[in-house]
């Protein structure tokens, strides 16, 4: 079975982020994410993806602190959810 990897604010500059913005072409969007998951991991986000050559990776927090306006008490608040390849 693959590795699940958990990125944090100590090893997200190291790791991959699995992202539709991580093209060649879109270098500013992909180190905008960086930034801002390492401000969300503050909040108890999580971002969490497997370690293989698929983009298979989840990013959720609690509905509670999520950045979009939701009424969702005592619920997890998805942000994005991919499995790919």
């Amino acid at each position: 079975m693959s590795e699940i990897i958990r990125l944090s604010s100590e090893n997200i500059d190291s790791e991959h982020i699995c992202c539709a913005i991580s093209d060649k072409k879109s270098v500013q969007g992909y180190s905008l994410k960086k930034e801002w998951l390492k401000s969300e991991f503050r909040n108890g986000y999580v971002f969490q993806r497997l370690d293989e050559r698929a983009k298979v990776f989840i990013e959720y927090g609690d509905s509670e602190k999520a950045w979009a306006p939701i009424d969702a008490k005592n619920y997890l608040f998805i942000q994005c959810f991919w499995v790919a390849g």
